[in-house]
C-alpha cells in the first residue's frame, strides 16, 4: 500500500468511525426540537497530530451540522452519510458504523434494505452486494414487518420514450422495474426519503448531469424542503468533498430558489 492511499484511507476512516452521543432514538427523530451531539472522536485520536482537523471533526461536522437536527433529521442525515459513502465508494468499517448509526437514529430494518436495494441501481450492483452483509449483520435479528399496501404505483414511461426502439429491455427494467416496484414501494420507505437516498448517491458518485438535476426536482416534488437541500448538501459537502457540494449548489438554488 503506497504511503497516499494509507494516508487517505486513515482520513476517511477517523472522519467517518465516529462515536458521538445523544439521547435516545425517539428524541433524535423530533424535527422540532435540536439534539446538541457531543463528539470527541477527533480530539481523542487527533488532537495530538491534527488539531484543526480535530476540531472541524468534533465542533462544526458534529457539534454544528449533525446538530441541526430539527431541520434535518438524525434519521434523514444517517441515510445522507450512507449513501455518499456507497455512492463515492467507500465500503469499509467506517459504513458500517454508519448503518449502525441508523439503526440508532430509527432506519428500520425493512428501510434500510430498501436503501440499499435502491442504491444497486444507483450506485451499481456490485455496491449493494458490499453493503448487505454490513447491514445484515447488523439488522439481521430485526423482523421484518409486513406490509398489506407496499405505496402508490409509480407510472414512468421516459425508458421507453427515449429508449424504447434502441435499447428495449433497459427501457423495461427503468420503467417496470426501477419505478413500478423500487420507487412504488413507497409505504416502505417514503417519496421523501428515497429522493434523499438517489441525490445523495448522485453526488457521491460525482454525477452532475440533468439527471441530478432532475432529481433535485423530483426531491421538491417528494416533499424535500429547500432548508433540508441545503442541509443535506452541506454535510454532503464533509462526506462526499467539497467540490461536489459547490458544484450541486447551483442546481440546488435553481430548482428550489422560489
Amino acid at each position: 500500500m503506497t504511503t497516499k492511499k494509507f494516508f487517505a484511507g486513515l482520513t476517511a476512516g477517523i472522519i467517518l468511525a465516529t462515536n458521538f452521543t445523544a439521547t435516545e432514538a425517539a428524541t433524535m427523530s423530533d424535527k422540532t426540537k435540536a439534539t446538541k451531539i457531543v463528539q470527541t472522536a477527533g480530539r481523542d485520536r487527533l488532537g495530538d497530530f491534527a488539531p484543526e482537523f480535530a476540531r472541524y471533526n468534533d465542533d462544526i461536522l458534529f457539534g454544528e451540522v449533525w446538530s441541526r437536527n430539527d431541520i434535518l433529521s438524525l434519521h434523514d442525515r444517517s441515510i445522507v452519510t450512507i449513501c455518499a459513502l456507497v455512492g463515492s465508494g467507500i465500503l469499509d468499517s467506517s459504513l458500517k458504523y454508519h448503518i449502525q448509526t441508523a439503526k440508532k437514529h430509527g432506519v428500520t430494518r425493512d428501510e434500510m434494505v430498501e436503501i440499499v436495494t435502491q442504491l444497486g441501481f444507483y450506485a451499481g450492483w456490485p455496491k449493494a452486494w458490499a453493503v448487505f452483509p454490513m447491514a445484515k449483520e447488523v439488522y439481521g435479528e430485526d423482523a421484518a414487518k409486513t406490509f398489506e399496501n407496499v405505496g402508490k404505483k409509480l407510472e414512468q414511461t421516459a425508458g421507453r420514450k427515449y429508449l424504447g426502439d434502441f435499447a428495449p429491455e433497459f427501457a423495461r427494467y427503468n420503467d417496470d422495474i426501477l419505478f413500478g416496484e423500487v420507487w412504488s414501494r413507497n409505504e416502505i420507505l417514503s417519496l421523501h426519503d428515497r429522493s434523499i437516498v438517489t441525490v445523495s448517491t448522485l453526488i457521491g458518485a460525482g454525477i452532475f448531469t440533468d439527471a441530478l438535476k432532475h432529481h433535485l426536482a423530483n426531491a421538491k416534488a417528494n416533499g424535500v424542503t429547500k432548508e433540508e437541500i441545503v442541509e443535506i448538501i452541506t454535510q454532503l459537502g464533509f462526506y462526499a468533498g467539497w467540490p461536489k457540494a459547490w458544484a450541486v449548489f447551483p442546481m440546488a438554488k435553481e430548482v428550489f430558489g422560489d
